[in-house]
């Protein structure tokens, strides 16, 4: 069998896949458009501001696009974050105090968070460095989430849990939204001051409902990734409480200033344009993805998820 016809057949075959993501994509898509006209975007939002960025109409409008799109009370979406890991660092920094514990429940993090806690490198400002203790829940050895470990995982100093939402480079499941609110209710049995945090790099307009809405507290995540809809040039975003969203402002900018301030570089219009296309280049790889794990399961290879999956 050929490749052209190896192809043919998957696409064959996945077509209801295709479907219900065809359908996921429409749904996704009209919740971007109601927050565009529940924030009455228009032209006037493309334009920006230079100096301190005080006052643009369009980054404000933005978050709050934003903020409707994810089920927030706030967001804050900027050029500044230099990458998913720089607005992670700042929502960590910004909600973490010297005796907090912060707790991943979802195994070890990303490889580009680990100087930002402090398991490598030294003097470099990291959260060890600042007194906020680490402990991860490793997962089980079918690389599955420690459920009954959960359980009694949260204590009194835990004021972070951690929940990394995409596998990373582990050969882990990428969490679901039922697996995440799961989480987040057995951590609020335990401490419901506990802020539950997810790392949602990846995650974006993946399912119906994104984990705001099922109870987590705070989200960070990288515009060059799913939300910039392929054409973002740079950027992250914070969005949740907004107490929260407003501490991690703090640290990407400094304190008296958060989300005020904040040059965008005349790219306001790639930023609207970008979240508006995201559902469906999301869409699109996910089809992809699809398709390319059919192919090489058939052609012998180990893939992750599995076809159907």
């Amino acid at each position: 069998m050929n490749s052209t016809t190896y192809l043919q057949t998957a696409e064959q075959d996945l077509f209801p896949i295709f479907s219900d993501i065809d359908s996921l994509v429409k749904q996704n898509l009209r919740r971007v458009i109601d927050a565009f006209r529940e924030h009455r975007v228009g032209v006037h939002h493309f334009a920006g501001v230079t100096g301190y960025g005080h006052d643009d109409l369009g980054r404000e409008t933005l978050d709050k696009v934003f903020a409707r799109v994810m089920g927030a009370e706030a967001a804050a979406v900027r050029v500044q974050f230099v990458s998913g890991t720089h607005a992670i660092a700042c929502a960590l920094f910004g909600t973490l105090r010297p005796g907090d514990e912060m707790l991943s429940v979802v195994g070890s993090p990303y490889d580009t968070l680990e100087e930002v806690i402090g398991l490598r490198e030294e003097g470099q400002g990291s959260l060890k460095d600042f007194g906020v203790s680490y402990r991860e829940l490793p997962l089980t050895k079918a690389g599955a989430i420690d459920w009954r470990g959960l359980e009694s995982a949260i204590t009194e100093k835990t004021r972070l849990a951690l929940i990394q939402r995409s596998c990373g480079y582990s050969w882990r499941a990428s969490l679901s939204i039922a697996d995440i609110e799961k989480i987040v209710k057995i951590v609020k049995e335990q401490n419901p001051r506990t802020v539950c945090f997810v790392d949602n790099c990846y995650g974006e307009f993946i399912e119906e409902r994104e984990p705001l809405v099922v109870g987590a507290d705070l989200v960070a995540g990288s515009l060059i990734k799913n939300p910039g809809g392929t054409i973002v040039p740079a950027g992250g975003y914070v969005a949740g409480r907004a107490d929260l969203v407003e501490a991690a402002a703090c640290r990407l900018t400094a304190p008296g200033i958060g989300s005020s301030g904040g040059a965008t570089f005349e790219q306001n219009r790639l930023l609207f344009q970008g979240l508006f296309l995201a559902p469906q280049m999301v869409g699109e790889a996910m089809k992809g993805n699809h398709l390319t794990a059919y192919v090489f399961d058939k052609l012998g290879y180990p893939v992750n998820p599995l076809p159907f999956e």
